[in-house]
């Protein structure tokens, strides 16, 4: 039985046919239409009638050599999927019908030579305007979800071979900043500037070597324009003090205050973690909490030979207090790590709150303490903006960096314990004594002795 290839592009749905006069266009037919005309022939098997809708295909006039090449390709294709499911099918044709629908009801495009028709010739889609193409493409945008878009985009570029523009792709929706931070290093290449250090990596640069102004200005000599200069480094360092006028300083005492201390602590590391803090959820924003351990020691130090505004104040001992972040927290019951500090014992993340010049005995130790847990007790939750959006984070202080002698002044008030069998010792005396210890708060890790093993002197 002879059959139109017209015949079936007039039954398939209509598609627009690109092209002008003498210009080639595709009109799509569903593979449904291609079975239901091939299983009509009266042949022995599915091969005669694939060759016999091939040759078909193949007869129709004014193809060009490269239309008849797409089109055998396209056949070529078709005709291996349709054996492969053929074949599973058991060669029987309810169950082809039943398992294939979706495949069949899938497009196959014939190439046709458009007629000459009057009016202005219709562009490609990469040839149209910008208009044109937001036209064109209003009913998927408006249908399809934006992620899907993007996830066909980049299948598709793959798919063609542009891998590296699939995975810039994938990378820049990757995070609601990573776009912007492309841009910048596209237009800053575009203009043909060189790379340059900001003031924040070059101090921190500045900081890891332990450099000093001298060493610095020696290797800026070699590349003016790649470091900054260290003015810019002074004006970056000044960013990470808390602000001027919450520090006191005297010839004996420097102090901040801890408000503004964890404000700019907490604001200096949502900038170090942006991206991380735009990903949570809305409702973990509010559920922020920074980890800090603190504590307080005293110690000796070398009389230098200078005049205090007291004469009976002496620099022979230095007694200090300072905490450390260690970890941010978010989430339900606290669960989800954002950041953890990689090296809470380095003095890289140690911020002082108060250092003196004065002997540590249990009162300068017990005063502190005290000092310490009034300005913790009158914290309140630090407010951070990043791009628009709010967060919320507060703080919870542990009092862990302690040695022995402050652990039992923090828990006993004293240095000095007296044991069942009325003998008496210092704090690491005690210490290896006791073998009874309890966790005596879930806020705090500070451990102590059981009440009952000891008792002041």
């Amino acid at each position: 039985m002879q059959f139109s290839v017209l015949t079936w592009c007039k039954e398939a749905m209509d598609s627009e046919t690109t092209g002008s006069e003498g210009s080639s266009g595709v009109r799509i037919v569903t593979r449904k239409s291609l079975f239901d005309k091939m299983k009509n022939e009266n042949l022995r098997n599915l091969e005669e009638k694939l060759c016999f809708l091939r040759d078909h295909l193949l007869t129709q006039d004014n193809l060009s050599e490269s239309q008849l090449n797409k089109l055998k390709r396209n056949f070529s294709h078709f005709k291996s999927e349709m054996k492969q499911r053929w074949i599973k099918s058991h060669k029987k044709e309810e169950v082809f019908l039943t398992n294939n629908h979706l495949w069949l009801e899938g497009n196959f495009e014939i190439p046709v030579t458009t007629k000459n028709r009057q009016g202005r010739p219709r562009k490609s889609f990469g040839e149209s305007s910008e208009r044109s193409k937001r036209r064109k493409t209003e009913e998927i945008r408006s249908n399809v979800e934006d992620g899907v878009i993007v996830h066909a985009a980049q299948v598709e570029l793959r798919k063609s071979g542009k891998r590296d523009a699939s995975r810039v792709l994938q990378d820049i929706t990757s995070s609601p900043t990573r776009a912007t931070k492309y841009k910048k290093a596209f237009d800053t290449s575009k203009c043909g500037k060189s790379s340059r250090l900001t003031p924040m990596e070059a101090l921190k640069m500045f900081i890891d070597a332990d450099l000093t102004r001298a060493q610095y200005e020696v290797i800026r000599n070699t590349n003016k324009k790649f470091f900054p200069c260290y003015s810019l480094i002074q004006e970056a360092k000044k960013k990470c003090y808390p602000p001027p006028e919450t520090i006191t300083i005297t010839s004996t005492c420097a102090e901040t205050q801890l408000q503004p201390l964890i404000d700019i602590t907490v604001k200096r590391l949502s900038e170090f973690l942006e991206e991380v803090l735009l990903t949570i959820k809305e409702q973990e924003r509010n559920t922020l909490k920074l980890i800090c351990k603190w504590g307080c020691d005293g110690s000796q130090q070398a009389q230098y030979k200078q005049k205090l505004q007291n004469e009976a104040d002496s620099d022979a001992n230095i007694f200090q207090s300072c905490f450390v972040p260690v970890r941010l927290i978010c989430g339900k019951d606290n669960q989800k790590v954002l950041w953890e500090n990689p090296t809470p014992s380095s003095a890289r993340f140690c911020r002082p709150i108060r250092f003196r010049f004065v002997k540590e005995t249990t009162d300068v130790t017990n005063a502190e303490i005290n000092y310490v847990k009034n300005s913790i007790n009158n914290l309140v939750a630090t407010e951070v903006d990043i791009d628009g959006e709010k967060f919320l984070v507060h703080s919870q202080f542990v009092m862990t960096m302690v040695d022995g002698k402050t652990w039992l002044i923090g828990t006993l008030g004293t240095t000095r314990v007296r044991t069942r069998d009325n003998t008496s010792g210092g704090a690491h005396t005690e210490m290896r004594r006791s073998c009874s210890v309890k966790v005596i708060d879930d806020d705090t890790f500070i451990n102590r002795m059981e009440p009952d093993s000891v008792t002041r002197t």
